[in-house]
């Protein structure tokens, strides 16, 4: 009687792994190119849809350009600037763009791709200011910036107390309060201030003085432990080849300047 309810068992059992050979099995994902793009990027870089997805800007552009190239769909990972540069240097993704080699901790840990092209920098005031046109002009000033931004031009000054930083979360906060009169100056870059500027009114009239210092270059981060590192290198080549990222800056420069593509 035993033997025959083992013999049972053992039948049930072969029958139910035949049955599950049959069944689909779990989805395997597709491979992808995972992307960083930190929610604090400015306009027109990053733009974001209420609930927080990436919905826009040339960030969005730029990578999904070199998705179709690949032919790999991306996947966007919304991350705080402070964890973009870990998670591109250890595989978790596999590039960030419009960063620099100067902003991160160790840029011998990422792969570079680029300059894609230099984006000057910016110091806006209320027009019936003074122009600042060296480090000193800004002395005991509050200066609006973005939280999680570097500026190594000042970084020195902020330490050391020789003038305010005054963190929000975008151009658009800080140039009210500059128009409010709660700033004295705003650091910004070309490409967010002509967007902006384009779009909406402060009440009163703004003016940019050109920072003392040569314009960074702009770049995107590679991992250098990503599966598709060679195939992104090239789909950049070939975009950089069609003059591409000039083609898609144009619009976001501000009146009477032109694209400064490497």
């Amino acid at each position: 009687m035993i033997k025959a309810i083992r013999v049972k068992t053992a039948l049930l059992y072969g029958a139910a792994l035949a049955l599950s050979s049959l069944a689909p099995g779990p989805q395997v994902q597709a491979s992808e190119i995972k992307a960083v793009v930190s929610d604090t990027n400015p306009v027109p870089y990053a733009m974001f849809s209420q609930d927080g997805s990436l919905s826009g800007g040339i960030s969005k552009q730029l990578i999904d350009e070199v998705g179709k190239i690949t032919a790999l769909p991306v996947l966007y990972l919304p991350l705080t600037r402070a964890r973009v540069e870990q998670w591109i240097a250890s595989g978790k993704a596999d590039l960030g763009c419009f960063i620099s080699p100067d902003w991160v901790s160790k840029p011998k840990d990422l792969q570079w791709v680029g300059p894609l092209f230099y984006s000057a920098q910016y110091i806006v005031r209320r027009s019936d200011s003074k122009p600042n046109r060296q480090l000193s002009d800004l002395f005991h000033k509050r200066v609006g910036t973005i939280r999680g931004f570097v500026y190594p031009e000042l970084e020195q000054a902020f330490a050391e107390e020789l003038l305010v930083r005054d963190d929000a979360h975008s151009l658009e906060s800080n140039l009210t309060r500059l128009a409010q009169g709660r700033l004295d100056a705003v650091m910004t870059v070309d490409l967010s201030y002509g967007y902006v500027m384009a779009r909406q009114q402060f009440g009163v009239s703004l003016s940019y003085d050109p920072l003392w210092t040569k314009a960074p270059g702009l770049y995107c981060a590679l991992s250098p432990k990503s599966s598709h590192l060679t195939a992104i290198k090239q789909a950049f080549e070939k975009l950089q080849q069609q003059q591409f990222i000039e083609t898609i800056i144009r619009p976001y420069l501000p009146a009477g300047t032109s694209p400064n593509a490497s």
